[in-house]
């Protein structure tokens, strides 16, 4: 039986030979949920492709010897195959897994895991059930590409393995706020002067309100701004206009901009946060990270903890709330601020203090002895001082918590030679249907 996937985009026009098409076998599926399978000997590695399946797929890029195709069709489909929610899949590159069962997704990402700890022979006591609570409509942070073909203008994610914008009306993924913005967006950009000197709109959402940032490449005249003020009174929403970096976001009424926020509930924390400052997209794989890092913690009444790479103060300030002194880290300025802020209102400030310190430097060494160390690092993981932090005995406990399984388990390797156990360790699904996976790591002093 011949099992029809999702209707494509049409692609551009052709460049080598590129597009073709052809039937390929399905041989394994990375981590990043792409198939792999050979034509004429060569690579291809196939999106929307399932293991042991034969699919009819589009060939639409070749780099470094290596083919990269679109599934369109499929013959004898995997058990693990499932309709895809998204009517732009696999086209647009937003998401990698919407054709995967839920339960398979997360075998694959816990598998990528598993693998890069044999690599450098980490093992942990215990692992945890994989942590998984949505699938759709969850993502409440996204950056979009604009772009004028043909006539048409596009706003959306880049299509798979190229740097066109996709075409599309709404999005899965995105929480309903925001999904329904995107064809207005359209709209109110074709309507503008210079509407093909709008490289992208990045979009944030807090628990209450949400905000659009708008880049504009000229000086925007004033039937622009006007526009701009009706989307902005139309969805009730905050419309930041960018002509730079983001310290020239400006509100589109001449208002000072307005901080989102998010609440922790259960350590009665809210969070605000400026639209472009960094926070988790997924609220509520966010509420469970956090409940999980303290748990591991235990009772931190009395101790001192050091939360590295601590951004707004996500962790610091239930740490905080639950007894802790803790002393955050972070390299950019603003996050420090907005930190100490947040801990002023949330009334946990005689408990937090906050420094500028970037912790990939000779100077990121902590500034004082703590009893645990908590740690969310970018994907390029925790740095050179690692072993430095964990250097006193003092210090009995540390929770990692990781978006990268490779940066995850090299450092693991670190801190287990430095005399910790890898007591548990678990994945937290913060991007369904996405090959991105957050890891959380509990060690103990042995």
């Amino acid at each position: 039986m011949e099992t029809s996937l999702p209707e494509q985009s049409q692609p551009g026009p052709p460049r080598r030979k590129l597009p073709q098409e052809a039937s390929l076998e399905i041989i394994a599926v990375q981590a990043d949920g792409l198939g792999v399978s050979q034509l004429n000997e060569r690579p291809v590695l196939v999106k929307n492709a399932l293991k042991g399946e034969v699919v009819h797929a589009r060939i639409v890029k070749k780099r470094r010897g290596v083919r990269f195709a679109d599934g369109l069709s499929v013959a004898q489909p995997n058990a693990d195959r499932v309709r895809s929610a998204c009517s732009y899949f696999p086209r647009c590159g937003g998401c990698a897994m919407h054709h995967i069962a839920l339960p398979a997704q997360l075998r694959l990402k816990e598998d990528a895991l598993r693998s890069a700890l044999a690599e450098v022979d980490v093992r942990s006591a215990r692992w945890r059930d994989p942590v998984s609570l949505t699938r759709l409509g969850y993502r409440r942070k996204a950056r979009l590409g604009v772009r004028s073909v043909r006539g048409q203008l596009l706003v959306g994610f880049r299509e798979s393995f190229s740097n066109r914008v996709a075409r599309m009306d709404h999005c899965e993924v995105l929480t309903p706020t925001l999904s329904r913005l995107i064809a207005p967006l359209k709209t109110t950009i074709e309507r503008m002067s210079q509407p093909a000197q709008i490289p992208q709109i990045e979009l944030a959402e807090g628990d209450t309100s949400a905000a659009i940032m708008v880049r504009h490449l000229y000086e925007l005249t004033a039937d622009d701004e006007m526009l701009w003020r009706e989307f902005a009174d139309a969805f009730d929403i905050q419309v930041l206009l960018q002509d730079s970096g983001y310290d020239s976001l400006r509100c589109v009424w001449g208002d000072p901009v307005r901080d989102l926020h998010y609440q922790i509930p259960e350590y009665g924390i809210t969070m605000d946060f400026h639209p472009a400052q960094f926070t988790q997209v997924n609220a509520a794989m966010n509420r469970e990270l956090v409940r999980t890092a303290l748990g591991y913690l235990g009772n931190v009444s009395g101790k001192a903890v050091a939360d590295l790479f601590c951004g707004i103060g996500n962790f610091s300030l239930p740490l905080a709330r639950s007894g802790a002194t803790v002393v955050g880290y972070e390299a950019a300025a603003q996050a420090v601020d907005q930190a100490a802020e947040n801990a002023s209102k949330n009334n946990v400030a005689l408990s937090c203090t906050f420094e500028v310190r970037d912790l990939y430097t000779p100077e990121g060494e902590l500034s004082s002895k703590v009893d645990a160390v908590l740690l969310d690092p970018p994907r390029s993981g925790a740095g050179p001082n690692l072993k430095s932090w964990l250097g006193d005995e003092r210090c009995a406990q540390m929770v990692y918590v990781s978006c990268n399984p490779k940066t995850f388990a090299e450092d693991a390797r670190v801190v287990i030679d430095q005399g910790f156990e890898l007591v548990e360790l678990g994945i937290y699904d913060m991007f369904p249907q996405t090959a991105h996976v957050e890891t959380v790591g509990y060690f103990e002093r042995g």
